[in-house]
């Protein structure tokens, strides 16, 4: 899971607001967090989320807390809603959380 690396340094650079990202081959591609309300929630940009799908299928989303916690219900409906695996970073802790659809 070479793609944790680089999640965990945008998540770094990103606090106390959270990261967000896309991970397509093992490659982590990093996003601009759009939400009105970033340090407790994400939202993808659009071209973000554009420009990852083009490199392939897309494997994870991958997101970032800055102050911990354990994934939140809206998190997990909209995991499920994707169909695809989510890693959720807790700054804190420096742990991987997987939520599965």
């Amino acid at each position: 899971m070479m793609f944790k690396t680089a999640a965990k340094e945008h998540a770094l650079e990103e606090a106390p607001k959270e990261s967000c990202g896309i991970v397509v081959d093992d490659i982590y591609y990093p996003c601009n967090n759009i939400s009105d309300t970033p340090k407790d929630n994400f939202a993808i940009h659009p071209k973000d989320f554009l420009k990852a799908r083009s490199k392939g299928k897309l494997q994870y989303i991958v997101h970032s807390h800055p102050e911990g916690g354990d994934a939140s219900e809206p998190d997990k409906k909209t995991c499920k809603a994707t169909k695809i695996q989510w890693y959720v970073y807790l700054l804190p802790q420096d742990i991987w959380q997987i939520i599965s659809p």
